[in-house]
């Protein structure tokens, strides 16, 4: 099958991009995950909260590094690298959460998992997350809802200004929302169920370099479950066990008749708790386009798809929880190839429950 990319006309894109902005290519993977990990006691032990916000995967605005029709949605893998990711807050209260990515991509992969550009490439991008947890149980389960505005640069193109490359502006990104989110406690086992929807608040005009959002709106229903013994299977030491399933339906992207390809996620993470107040261990995600884009303007070009492993770490200090992950990825097809690095500090306001 047609990769939909050429590679002599990547490598020559992505020298570009590199000389113009350090670390940028054509590609700009950018995600926000939310993941709020507060300390509260919960049966005798320390418990995590841990809510999803997942923003943007987006590839070349120009598409000149891929087809036009290969367009990820809003998802990006790995963003749920916590151990205690399926654990929502048992207290109510308002929580904040700053997450930062780097990406290190090595290598440009075609669709047929060849490399068609080696030049190396780097990003950084920030989000801060809002997640609101009242005192009201749905269905038996804790609710809680989710609303995170984001300032970011999505298409990672830098702009022609008199003929001088400029680094493409940053604006107000597509916003992703959470009406509903419910999690629910039982002994050993935490599970997490919503539904989210990313709305194309950014700029987006096809064609140009210098949007800010991806055009259409996605709709994401997903769960996470986490797994955690009683009793340390180590001494003292619980055993942790999460996995996540994440499934996205996008609309027609405006301006033309093109609507994405459904995109599905799968993520685990396996390790160790240490003390109440650190965790360790794997973690990794298997993302696949589950189906063609649609439309008059779709082309027939292979299908994105990434697998990835690497290392959790969560640690508390006081009311502040930090999280750290790493992930090198593999198997990649009609895409960058290369380690993120995935760093979050959260904090919040737990409702006191004799107030």
């Amino acid at each position: 099958m047609n990769s939909g990319l050429d590679p002599a006309a990547a490598n020559c894109a992505l020298k570009t991009k590199k000389a113009t902005w350090r670390g940028v290519s054509g590609m700009l993977s950018l995600s926000f995950r939310m993941i709020f990990p507060v300390r509260q006691k919960l049966a005798g032990v320390t418990a995590q909260m841990t809510f999803v916000y997942i923003f943007v995967l987006l590839i070349a605005g120009d598409g000149s590094l891929w087809a036009q029709s290969v367009q990820p949605g809003h998802y990006a893998p790995g963003w749920n690298g916590n151990l205690k990711a399926g654990m929502m807050a048992p207290d109510p209260g308002f929580y904040m959460q700053s997450t930062t990515m780097f990406f290190n991509a090595r290598k440009f992969k075609d669709g047929s998992g060849d490399t068609a550009s080696s030049d190396e490439t780097d990003y950084v991008l920030s989000a801060l997350a809002l997640v609101w947890r009242p005192d009201f149980k749905l269905f038996g389960g804790d609710y809680q809802a989710v609303a995170t505005p984001a300032f970011g640069n999505l298409s990672g193109i830098p702009v022609l200004v008199d003929g001088e490359p400029r680094d493409a502006p940053y604006g107000f990104t597509d916003m992703f929302f959470s009406p509903i989110g419910l999690g629910w406690h039982w002994s050993e086992f935490h599970l997490i169920t919503a539904l989210g929807a990313f709305a194309p608040t950014g700029k987006f005009d096809f064609g140009e370099n210098d949007n800010t959002g991806l055009g259409f709106w996605t709709v994401m229903p997903f769960t996470l479950g986490t797994f955690r013994t009683q009793r340390g299977i180590f001494e003292d030491l619980p055993l942790l066990a999460t996995g996540g399933v994440f499934y996205e339906i996008h609309s027609n992207q405006q301006g033309r008749d093109f609507r994405p390809g459904d995109s599905f996620t799968f993520e685990w993470n396996l390790g160790l708790e240490f003390a109440e107040r650190t965790s360790f261990g794997l973690s990794g995600f298997f993302y696949r386009q589950v189906n063609d884009p649609s439309g008059s303007d779709a082309e027939p070009v292979d299908k994105y798809r990434s697998n990835g492993i690497g290392l959790t770490l969560s640690h508390a200090i006081g009311p502040v929880n930090l999280n750290l992950r790493a992930y090198q990825d593999f198997d990649v097809r009609n895409g960058p190839a290369g380690t993120l690095v995935y760093f979050d500090i959260a904090w919040g306001w737990p409702k006191n429950k004799n107030d």
